[in-house]
C-alpha cells in the first residue's frame, strides 16, 4: 500500500482535493530562458565553486504558505547552495573519448610502435595499429550512440521535487532545490536534501542509510536525511543542507547506486587479462634475451637489434586480445540501444548478463501480475457501535489519513471523504503493520488494515467470510471499533469488528502470457506480496503460476523459518520487507540467480539483495533509484524481450570470444617453443593482419549481433577456454608442420616456409572460424563465405604472381614457391579439420565435467 506513481497522483487529482498542510495555488507561468541560462551557468561554474559553510550565510525564514521568493533563490544559486550533486547516468564525452584510447594493452601497443619506428621496420610492420585504431573508434561510436540514448531515457526518471515559491507549489528537478526552501515530502518519496519537518507527520525508512528497516515516526522538529525515504504521511519541511553538505551525502550516493552485479563474464575477462599480463612479460624477455648475439658484444647487440626488437614486438602484439574488450562493449552497447528502443533503461550494462541468467523470478502480485487498480467489491457490516453512516466513518478516515495509494483511491471512490469526525490522533499505513488508525474527538478510535493484523484473535464469523473472500481473489481489509483513545503508538486493548471490505483486484492482460515465457523458459516465478496468501494464491492461479496452491503466511515466522520455506513454496503472503529480503538472500544461496520486480518503498530492501533489481518508471522513486533495468512504459511484458536481449549479448560473447583468445594463445605457446629451440619468433606485426582482421575481427563483430535466444548454460571462462585452446593447438600444428619440413628439407626456417606458416596459420583459422559459426543459418554462412574467399583470394596473389612472374617480391626481399611446399600446406590444412574436430570434443568433455563439478 506504499505504492506511489504519477498515475496514483493524477487519479486523486482527478477525484477529489486530497487535504494537504496547506493549500497552494498550481504553477501557472513557466520558466524564462533568461533565469534557465543563469542556473545552467550556475551549475557549469559549481565545480570550481566552493559551497559556503554553515554559519557563513544568512538563512531566509519564509512563510511556510509563501516559501522562497525568486528573489531569494536567485541569491542562493548565486551562493551555490543549491542541491547540485552531479550525479550521473551515463559517462561524459570526455571520458569515452579518454578512456576507450587509454587502456593497458593500447598503452603497450604504441610502445611498440615507438620501438619499431626505433627499429627501422618497415611500413607494413604497422599494421596492428590499424586494428587498435577501429578498436578505440568503434567503441567510441557506440558508447556515444548509447549514451545519447540513456540521457534521453534518464530525463524521464530523473528526481524531481515539490516546493513552495512565491505561494505556487512547483515541482522543480531536486537538483534545483536551495537551502530554506519549503519542501513537500509525500509517501514513496525519496528525500533528496537534510531538511527539518515544519508540519504534518511522516514515516521514514532510514534503511539505505543506517541499516536499521524499521520506519522512523517524524514529527514537527525533527530532522528529515537525504538519502531516507517516506514510508507513510505527508509533510512540509524547511530545507536546511543540500548537496555535498548533507550530512549523509556520501552515504547516499552509494546507497542510490545499486551495486554493479557479479558478472562472470566481467570477472573471467579480468582473470584472463591478468594471466596475459603475468606471462607477457616473461615470455618477451625470453624471446629478446634468446636471440641475443653469441658470444656478446655490444658492436653484435647494436647489429642484432633491429631484428631482436621486431621479433619482440610481434609477441607482444600477438599476445594482447584487443578485440575482445570491443567485441563486449559492442554486444553490450547494442543491447542497451536496443533496450532503449523498447523503452527500457539500462543503468548497469552487466545487469543484461545477470538478467539472462535468471532461473528464478520474484513478483509482487500488485502492478506485475495484476494492473493495480483496485475497486471496492462488497461491503458487509457486521455491527454498528455509534450513530455515524459508514460512509460518514470511512470518509472521515480517508480525509484524516490522507493516503495517496490506489487502495486508498479504490476506498474514496466509494466511500468519499466526510467531514462528519473531527480526527483526534493518527496513527498512518505501514507495510510492517498492515493497519492504519484514526481517534476521534469525543467518539473513540477506528482501525482499519488486514484483519489477521486488527482482530487478534479473530472471530470465527470474521475468519469465516474473509477466508470465503480470499478464496474468490479478493483482498479483505477489516473496519474495527474501540472507545478508547490511541496512547501514544499504542492501539487501544480490545478492538471490535465492525465492517469487512473487499475489494478486487484485476489481472493484467498481458500478465497470463509473461508467465507462460517464463514457465516455457524454466525460470521459477515466485510471488511475494503483502496481502493474504489464500488472495495472492487464487489471482497467481489465474494468472498461470505454476504451484500456486503452495502459499503460505509469513507472519509471525522466524528468520530461519523464512529461509527454509523459500524453496518449498510458490506463493508467500502477509510478507514484511524485511522477509522479502530474507526470500530472495535465501534463494542465492541455494545457488539461484535471482531478479526481483518491484515499485515500491516496501520492495527495495528485495531489490537490493537480488541479482537484477527492475523496477517501472511510475514506481516510487526509491524502488528506481535500487533498480538495475527501468521499465520506462511501466510494462512487465517487455521482460522477455529484456531476458532475450541479455541471452543474446551474452551468448554471442561467450562464442566470438574464442576467435580472439586463440590468438593469444597460439602466440603465447609458440613463442615458448621459440625459446626452447632457441630461435627466433616465427612471426612479424604485419604477419597477423589478414588473421586479425578476416579471421577474428569482421567475422566477432557480425555474430555478436546476430539473434540468440538460447538459454545461457555453462561457464564463459570454461566455454571460452574449451574452444580457444583446441583452436590454437591446431594452429600451432599447422604453423610447426611447416617449421620441421623446411628444418628437414633445408636445415633452417628458409624464406619459402616462413610464408607458408603465415598461411597455415591463417587458413587454419578459416577451419576454426568454420567450426565456430556451426550451426550455419544465412548471416553465419555469409560471414564465413566472406571470410575464407577473402584469405584464399590474399594468398592466391603471391602464389599465382610466382607463377606468372616466377617470383613474389615481399618488402624488396624475392619469394618463390615450390611445389612440394604448396602440396604440405594443402594436406595440412585438410588435416587441421579433423585435429580440430578431436581437439573440440575432448574439452569440450573437460569442460563439461570442470562444469558439473563447479
Amino acid at each position: 500500500m506504499t505504492i506511489k506513481n504519477k498515475e496514483t497522483q493524477q487519479n486523486i487529482s482527478s477525484q477529489q482535493p486530497i487535504a494537504t498542510p496547506t493549500e497552494t495555488k498550481q504553477e501557472t507561468t513557466q520558466e524564462t530562458a533568461q533565469e534557465t541560462m543563469f542556473k545552467q551557468q550556475q551549475f557549469k561554474k559549481f565545480k570550481r565553486a566552493k559551497m559556503p559553510r554553515e554559519g557563513s550565510f544568512e538563512h531566509f525564514t519564509p512563510d511556510l504558505d509563501e516559501g522562497l521568493s525568486e528573489e531569494q533563490v536567485k541569491t542562493r544559486f548565486k551562493q551555490f547552495l543549491f542541491n547540485h550533486t552531479e550525479k550521473k547516468y551515463s559517462k561524459s564525452y570526455f571520458s569515452i573519448f579518454t578512456s576507450n584510447p587509454l587502456t593497458v594493452f593500447n598503452a603497450l601497443a604504441l610502445l611498440v610502435a615507438i620501438a619499431l619506428m626505433y627499429s627501422g621496420a618497415g611500413i607494413t610492420q604497422y599494421t596492428f595499429a590499424l586494428i587498435f585504431i577501429i578498436n578505440a573508434t568503434v567503441a567510441i561510436v557506440q558508447e556515444i550512440i548509447a549514451k545519447r540514448k540513456i540521457d534521453k531515457l534518464s530525463l524521464i526518471s530523473s528526481p524531481t521535487a515539490k516546493v513552495i515559491r512565491g505561494g505556487i507549489k512547483k515541482e522543480i528537478p531536486a537538483k534545483e532545490i536551495v537551502v530554506d526552501d519549503v519542501i513537500l515530502l509525500e509517501t514513496g518519496q525519496q528525500i533528496p536534501v537534510d531538511c527539518v519537518a515544519c508540519d504534518g507527520t511522516a514515516e521514514v525508512n532510514e534503511s539505505l542509510l543506517t541499516g536499521e528497516s524499521d520506519a522512523v515516526k517524524k514529527n514537527e522538529g525533527d530532522t528529515l536525511y537525504a538519502g531516507s525515504f517516506v514510508v507513510s504521511g505527508n509533510c512540509r519541511a524547511r530545507v536546511k543542507k543540500v548537496g555535498k553538505e548533507t550530512y549523509v551525502s556520501k552515504l547516499t550516493a552509494k546507497a542510490k547506486k545499486y551495486k554493479k552485479p557479479n558478472s562472470e563474464i566481467k570477472n573471467s575477462t579480468n582473470t584472463f587479462i591478468a594471466i596475459v599480463a603475468c606471462l607477457m612479460v616473461p615470455i618477451a624477455f625470453g624471446i629478446f634475451s634468446i636471440n641475443l648475439p653469441d658470444p656478446f658484444s655490444w658492436e653484435a647487440l647494436v647489429a642484432d637489434l633491429p631484428e631482436l626488437i621486431q621479433s619482440t614486438s610481434a609477441v607482444v602484439i600477438g599476445m594482447i586480445p584487443s578485440g575482445m574488450f570491443l567485441l563486449a562493449s559492442i554486444a553490450m552497447a547494442t543491447g542497451i540501444i536496443r533496450l532503449a528502443k523498447n523503452n527500457t533503461l539500462v543503468n548497469d550494462m552487466y545487469s543484461l548478463e545477470m538478467l539472462a541468467r535468471v532461473d528464478v523470478l520474484c513478483l509482487d502480485k500488485t502492478g506485475t501480475i495484476t494492473d493495480g487498480k483496485m475497486q471496492v467489491n462488497d461491503v458487509t457490516l457486521l455491527n454498528s457501535y455509534t450513530s455515524y453512516s459508514l460512509d460518514e466513518i470511512m470518509g472521515s478516515m480517508l480525509a484524516a489519513l490522507d493516503d495517496n495509494n490506489q487502495t486508498s483511491i479504490a476506498l474514496y471512490n466509494k466511500f468519499g471523504h466526510s467531514a462528519a469526525l473531527r480526527p483526534k490522533k493518527i496513527i498512518p499505513f505501514s507495510s510492517a503493520r498492515k493497519l492504519s488508525a484514526v481517534s476521534f474527538h469525543d467518539v473513540g478510535t477506528f482501525v482499519m488494515g488486514a484483519p489477521e493484523f486488527v482482530l487478534r484473535p479473530m472471530p470465527t464469523r470474521v475468519e469465516k467470510l474473509v477466508l470465503e473472500y480470499a478464496q474468490k481473489g479478493l483482498r479483505v481489509l477489516v473496519l474495527a471499533y474501540s472507545s478508547n483513545a490511541i496512547s501514544g503508538e499504542r492501539l487501544p486493548g480490545v478492538l471490535r469488528p465492525m465492517a469487512l471490505i473487499s475489494l478486487s483486484d484485476n489481472i493484467r492482460d498481458d500478465a497470463t502470457d509473461t508467465i507462460q515465457w517464463f514457465k516455457d523458459n524454466d525460470v521459477q516465478v515466485k510471488i511475494i506480496s503483502g496481502d493474504n496468501p489464500v488472495t495472492v494464491s487464487e489471482v497467481a492461479r489465474r494468472a498461470g503460476v505454476d504451484n500456486a496452491d503452495k502459499f503460505l503466511s509469513l507472519e509471525g515466522l522466524t528468520n530461519l523459518e523464512v529461509e527454509n520455506a523459500a524453496a518449498e513454496y510458490t506463493v508467500f503472503g502477509r510478507v514484511t520487507p524485511e522477509q522479502k529480503a530474507l526470500l530472495v538472500k535465501a534463494l542465492k544461496k541455494q545457488g539461484r540467480t535471482v531478479a526481483m520486480t518491484g515499485d515500491g518503498v516496501n520492495d527495495i530492501l528485495a531489490m537490493k539483495e537480488s541479482d537484477c533489481a527492475i523496477s517501472v518508471a511510475a514506481g516510487s522513486e526509491a524502488a528506481r533509484n535500487v533498480s538495475n533495468l527501468v521499465l520506462q512504459d511501466n510494462n512487465f511484458a517487455n521482460m522477455p524481450k529484456v531476458v532475450y536481449e541479455g541471452r543474446r549479448v551474452i551468448n554471442n560473447v561467450k562464442n566470438t570470444s574464442s576467435l580472439y583468445i586463440m590468438k593469444t594463445l597460439f602466440t603465447a605457446i609458440v613463442a615458448v617453443i621459440c625459446i626452447l629451440l632457441g630461435r627466433q619468433y616465427f612471426f612479424k606485426t604485419n604477419n597477423l593482419l589478414l588473421f586479425e582482421l578476416m579471421i577474428a575481427g569482421v567475422p566477432s563483430v557480425i555474430l555478436s549481433v546476430q539473434p540468440s535466444t538460447q538459454r545461457i548454460q555453462g561457464k564463459y571462462f570454461s566455454y571460452v577456454l574449451c574452444h580457444a585452446i583446441p583452436a590454437a593447438l591446431t594452429m600451432v600444428v599447422c604453423v610447426m608442420a611447416m617449421y620441421v619440413a623446411s628444418m628437414i628439407q633445408f636445415g633452417e626456417f628458409v624464406l619459402e616456409y616462413q610464408a607458408l606458416a603465415v598461411m597455415a596459420l591463417t587458413l587454419s583459422g578459416v577451419v576454426m572460424l568454420y567450426r565456430q559459426c556451426q550451426p550455419f543459418n544465412l548471416l553465419r554462412a555469409v560471414t564465413f563465405t566472406i571470410s575464407a574467399v577473402a584469405c584464399v583470394i590474399a594468398f592466391a596473389i603471391p602464389v599465382i604472381a610466382d607463377i606468372i612472374f616466377d617470383q613474389w617480391i615481399v618488402d624488396g626481399v624475392v619469394m618463390e614457391f615450390s611445389l612440394s611446399g604448396l602440396l604440405l600446406l594443402v594436406c595440412t590444412i585438410q588435416a587441421a579439420v579433423p585435429i580440430s574436430q578431436w581437439l573440440l570434443k575432448l574439452f569440450n568433455g573437460m569442460a563439461n565435467a570442470v562444469d558439473k563439478n563447479a
